[in-house]
């Protein structure tokens, strides 16, 4: 399925996540998230957002094979939207950047969705951080997963040896009424080889996804779903997989408003489907942030138009964007707006 969409571009997300062996028992999961905003100018809390690097953020975690838990976790944002500043209250995105470290300890299993939401969702952290935990947990699972189906257990691999490499991109193009949403995960995982093996020695497989999604502006709700995918070996390319009938139920449902939760019912029940899941899962966080870039479309409709400008007082989207929270405050105050209202 090649992808091809017609608009303007507005906005990419590009997460990567590489898990290597750290020592015996012990991997290193490192994630890394980047937001471009391509398009757009957002007037909010005393400061003009303007098209460039929104967003730019990485996670290191220590994971123990055994059982499988995370023995450690930490966050960095080298790159956040708000700084503090007196119209944030000094407060900064990165004030609740320690609470992942709460992590620390928590098994690898079913509920880390949850664990991870409960600790760093909402208002008690960050949804991007957030974001990109899920898939850097997801993606270790996936790791031990292809390793133990490849080799019937976990081999033993040098230190800094890759196991699996991931890039999922996201792009978000909008024309007159639609967003389209491209999206492409591509799964590297690596063969146990020595140190001065030939490139090609060290495929075992690759994965690749590539999803289409078209996302009517006014209701936003999905309008249309395609996805293929297909298993690549160093013999042979695999053929791609029709993956639209899958996903039909999805077709004609809002992209934002328990999106995750349908997407977990539908295909989180076979470990076939992961790599098909991790990647829908991100397609309402590509909506949130394409929103800043697209709003011109509403300035037509002052009230709609204030709210827009205002980054759309989201309310629990995340710590800066809490409802009682001063930046929130300081900017209903500026528009003529009520805080409380969505």
């Amino acid at each position: 399925m090649e992808i091809t969409v017609q608009g303007h571009p507005a906005h990419t997300r590009v997460l990567s996540v590489l898990v290597d062996q750290s020592a015996a028992g012990l991997l290193q999961t490192q994630g890394h998230i980047l937001d471009i905003r391509k398009r757009g100018l957002v007037p909010m809390a005393g400061q003009l957002q303007t098209a460039g690097v929104v967003h730019d953020m990485k996670i290191d975690a220590q994971i123990e094979t055994a059982g499988p838990s995370i023995r450690s976790i930490y966050g960095c944002q080298d790159s956040v939207a708000f700084e503090a500043t007196q119209a944030t209250g000094g407060e900064c995105c990165r004030d609740p950047l320690d609470r992942i470290e709460a992590l620390s300890g928590a098994p690898l299993d079913a509920a880390i969705p949850r664990r991870l939401s409960d600790v760093i969702g909402g208002i008690r952290g960050c949804s991007h951080l957030l974001t990109l935990a899920q898939l850097a947990c997801s993606t270790t699972a996936t790791a031990m997963d292809k390793d133990r189906a490849h080799h019937g257990t976990l081999p033993a691999r040098r230190r800094g040896e890759h196991i699996l490499d991931r890039s999922l991109s996201l792009d978000a193009v909008a024309d007159a009424s639609t967003l389209h949403c491209g999206i492409q995960l591509a799964d590297v995982h690596f063969e146990p080889a020595p140190e001065n093996a030939k490139a090609m020695d060290l495929l075992a497989t690759q994965h690749e996804v590539r999803i289409h999604a078209e996302i009517e502006l006014t209701t936003l709700r999905i309008t249309k779903l395609r996805a293929v995918e297909r298993r690549n070996t160093p013999d042979a390319g695999g053929e791609w997989e029709d993956r639209a009938n899958t996903l039909a139920s999805l077709v004609g449902r809002p992209a934002l408003g328990g999106m995750a939760g349908a997407l977990f019912d539908l295909l989180g029940k076979d470990e076939h489907d992961r790599p098909l899941l991790d990647s829908l899962l991100n397609l309402s966080p590509l909506l949130v942030q394409t929103t800043p870039a697209i709003m011109d479309r509403w300035q037509a409709t002052a009230e709609r138009t204030k709210r827009e400008r205002s980054g759309g007082l989201p309310g629990g989207a995340c710590y800066m964007t809490r409802t009682d929270g001063p930046m929130i405050q300081h900017a209903a105050v500026e528009f003529g707006l009520d805080a409380k209202k969505k």
